[in-house]
């Protein structure tokens, strides 16, 4: 039988951040409406600063280590599933971005500085529980003498996982388009650096009884009155596992961006409608740490002769193997690859985008127990900003 499977995650909290933000989107975007309604003549000045603010919910992967305890090998698939589930990290992650630029007036230059953090948590209690077998009972004259707890194999774990990670950019850009995409579009090719900040740990208590086996039915004499019932405990293995682990990756190094705009319908005079898409390349250079520990100790109980004599003869006892404490510092190269695409809807000195974009890591973390596994870690998902202008 399968039993409970229970998750207590920060689905919770992920709703209340997206109805904050597009809260906040709402009211920004409705500000932004209006200072666009006073927009000026195309011969005055543009904005010289863009402020821009917004959020995101993020899919995250590849920051994910799983530690797998001996007596796994003698585990079910099912049971299995407990062990590396209960170690998984959200799979989402919620978080906001901030943008300041620099426009110079007649000059095609755009000096910016960005920045982007997200993060998650889940606790989880995950159980799975196979048959039971059946309790050991003795019956003299027709009334119980002594039932066993029932015997089951199991897994059940508990844990705890939290995630964040943060983008920080500085980049000078110039617009190159040309009137490529029209008067209005634009076509910026922009050169700078990017660092990035990734960090997780994960907290886990497994506990599992791989293998419960039990005799065949006996039926005898006991102070010269009948009885039947079944054997005791053949064999069986009780365990538990915890592991910590503490896993973060620093890295900096040169980045090159290209962002585009073309309107749909309308002009930047007054209000238009714009298609927005991007392309982003780095090469981050830094340092890989991973700390992790772990333990596993259990019984184990084995009746060989069978029998009640065998139950006095059986072998039996405690074991602990660990605790094991690896840590790792690795220096590494990180390439990166990203990209957007998004809806704009532009005023004079204001902006409201929806979108979506993508951030791969190469080999970013390193995801190992006790050695070195190196993973790739990615961020893609929807987002929306809105942006205001000064000056001018």
């Amino acid at each position: 039988m399968s039993e409970l499977t229970n998750t207590r995650s920060t689905h919770g909290s992920f709703r209340h951040s997206l109805f904050a933000t597009a809260s906040i989107t709402a009211l920004l975007g409705y500000m932004a409406a209006s200072s666009g309604a006073q927009a000026v003549s195309g011969d005055e000045q543009r904005p010289t600063v863009w402020i821009e603010l917004g959020g995101q919910m993020e899919h995250t992967s590849g920051e994910t280590g799983i530690f797998l305890p001996p007596f796994s090998s003698k585990q079910t698939s099912a049971d299995l599933a407990v062990v590396a589930g209960a170690q998984q990290l959200s799979p989402s992650a919620a978080g906001f971005d901030g943008k300041i630029s620099f426009e110079p007036g007649d000059s095609n230059w755009v000096l910016s500085a960005s920045i982007r953090y997200g993060r998650s948590g889940v606790t989880k209690h995950l159980h799975h529980q196979s048959p039971t077998l059946p309790a050991y009972r003795a019956y003299l004259v027709n009334k119980y003498r002594t039932v066993e707890p029932a015997r089951a194999q199991f897994a059940d774990a508990i844990s705890d996982s939290r995630e964040s990670h943060a983008i920080v950019d500085f980049q000078a850009g110039k617009d190159v388009g040309l009137g490529l995409f029209g008067n209005h579009g634009s076509s910026i090719i922009s050169a700078g650096i990017r660092f990035a900040q990734f960090a997780s740990n994960t907290d886990a208590t497994i506990r599992a009884r791989p293998t419960y086996t039990v005799g065949p039915a006996m039926t005898g004499t006991a102070f010269g009155l009948p009885y039947r019932g079944l054997h005791p405990d053949r064999s069986f293995q009780s365990n538990t596992a915890v592991v910590h682990s503490k896993r973060s990756t620093r890295a900096v190094g040169p980045s090159l961006s290209w962002n585009a705009s073309a309107p749909i319908v309308g002009d930047a005079t007054d209000v238009s409608l714009n298609f927005d898409w991007g392309m982003n390349a780095a090469i981050l250079f830094g340092r890989q740490r991973t700390q992790t520990q772990h333990q596993t100790s259990g019984y184990y109980f084995r009746n060989t002769e069978g029998g009640v004599i065998g139950l006095e003869n059986a072998k039996k006892g405690n074991y602990t193997h660990g605790p094991y404490n690896p840590i790792r510092s690795r220096t590494v190269m990180i390439p990166n690859l990203g990209g957007t695409a998004a809806i704009s809807l532009r005023f004079y000195n204001s902006k409201v985008t929806f979108g979506y974009r993508s951030d791969f890591f190469f080999n970013a973390m390193d995801v190992g127990v006790d050695k070195r596994i190196s993973q790739t870690v990615g961020f893609y998902g929807p987002f929306a900003t809105v942006s205001i202008g000064l000056g001018g």
